[in-house]
């Protein structure tokens, strides 16, 4: 999971132990998780979602993109559903 994801999911359940959390992290995470919480402080949960669900949908091309390398171009003639098996995160 990327560092702005766990500080998008710790700022939208409110985590009551966020230092606690944190303090679980390796110390070069921890200073990135920190820095995303700083920037996204006071931003209401609706715009943080959109945050979280751009970064998954990135994730999601991502993933399709290094199928597509791996398999070639036979994945466009792909059954939709066999492709979205293939592309799932895992």
């Amino acid at each position: 999971m990327s560092a702005a994801a766990f500080a998008y999911v710790l700022l939208l359940r409110k985590a009551a132990a966020i230092d606690e959390l944190l303090a679980l992290l390796a110390e070069e995470r921890r200073v990135e998780v920190q820095s995303i919480l700083e920037k996204m402080k006071g931003l209401p949960p609706e715009q943080i979602g959109a945050h979280l669900r751009k970064l998954r949908e990135q994730q999601i091309m991502r993933q399709r993109q290094n199928v597509k390398e791996r398999i070639g171009l036979k994945a466009d003639h792909v059954a939709p559903k066999l492709y979205s098996w293939l592309t799932r995160p895992f």
